[in-house]
């Protein structure tokens, strides 16, 4: 085995710790993924990180001395490329700590940390469904949006390392969905899995007006309980209320990919995370309302694609921060 020949990606999220060694191709060897640092400080969480990548090292047959380097993704904002975290509303703490040289110094391995859609597009990039196209907007659709730009190869990160908040561009300037930043109409406020139980509420009482019955799928009453899953399994029934709220999100999506069309007029737009599980008509409406709206402005066609590594984007992004 030759020394430094693998790089680990490190998937710090909310909920979930992963940690994976990847070979030059692009195939995962060793993986191992706990659910245990939710609540606890910085430190602590460093801790079960160190952790988690000697597992995946050790699953793999390597050791530290086998890796390139180690890239975390950090669910916030980070300043790039000093690794310093800036905001995060997913994990106590980590404000203004020095994520990357405390890493570092554990492994005594070098490290990088991004933001972690930054790190997913890079994924996509290098192994995914934007792999040749460039430049390239990746959109991450789950409970929030958020996403990243790659240019020339190489990931744009702006000023300070939080360019392609794409979730906060605001595309209804008059609308009441609220978002998480405190701004209205905020793409992230109207068309994620944050924005589902106010969504399915405020429709329900539209089509109630209508003459229609609302009810949420398996006489469900409770709008906070709605999540993607609920609303694919509605769709797939023929839920209207479900389908009502598909086609707001549908449209919301298409708006803000048209947007992003006319600021960086990219070559492809590649769509990834959770809601891309709903039906096919979710992600045909919101791609067939960015190109209604460009319309002979599209010179060229823009792709729209939906990504092909799922959960594996994560870790094998992380690890191509090292190629970046």
């Amino acid at each position: 085995m030759g020394k430094a020949r693998y790089r680990i990606g490190v998937d710090l999220g909310g909920t979930k710790l992963a940690a994976g060694v990847v070979d030059p191709e692009g195939n995962i060897l060793g993986e191992a993924v706990t659910y245990d640092h939710r609540g606890l400080g910085e430190e602590a969480v460093l801790a079960l990180m160190e952790r988690n990548v000697d597992a995946a090292l050790a699953q793999a047959g390597a050791g530290r001395a086998d890796a390139k380097g180690v890239g975390v993704l950090f669910p916030g904002h980070i300043r790039w490329p000093e690794g310093v975290t800036l905001t995060t509303s997913n994990l106590p703490g980590f404000k203004g700590f020095p994520l990357r040289e405390r890493m570092e110094a554990r492994l005594g391995i070098p490290c990088l940390a991004d933001n972690d859609a930054n790190a997913q597009t890079l994924g996509e990039y290098r192994y995914g469904a934007g792999r040749g196209l460039d430049p390239l907007v990746f959109l991450t659709v789950s409970t929030g949006i958020g996403g990243g730009i790659v240019i020339d190869g190489k990931l744009y990160r702006g000023f300070t390392g939080t360019a392609g908040e794409f979730g906060h561009m605001i595309v209804d300037a008059s609308g009441d969905g609220r978002c998480t930043c405190g701004n209205s109409g905020c793409l992230m406020g109207v068309a994620s899995g944050l924005a589902l139980p106010e969504t399915a509420r405020r429709l329900a009482g539209r089509l109630e007006r209508e003459g229609a019955c609302p009810d949420l799928p398996g006489g469900c009453s409770d709008f906070s309980a709605l999540d993607g899953a609920l609303l694919a399994a509605g769709c797939a029934d023929e839920n209207e209320l479900c389908r009502a709220v598909v086609d707001e999100f549908a449209r919301y999506l298409g708006i803000g990919m048209y947007n992003v069309f006319q600021v960086l007029n990219p070559r492809a737009i590649v769509l990834g995370g959770g809601l891309l599980n709903l039906p096919d008509y979710f992600f045909d409406a919101a791609a067939s309302t960015c190109r209604g709206l460009a319309g002979p402005m599209m010179y060229d066609r823009l792709e729209i694609k939906r990504g092909a590594l799922g959960g594996r984007a994560a870790i094998l992004g992380a690890a191509a921060l090292f190629e970046a």
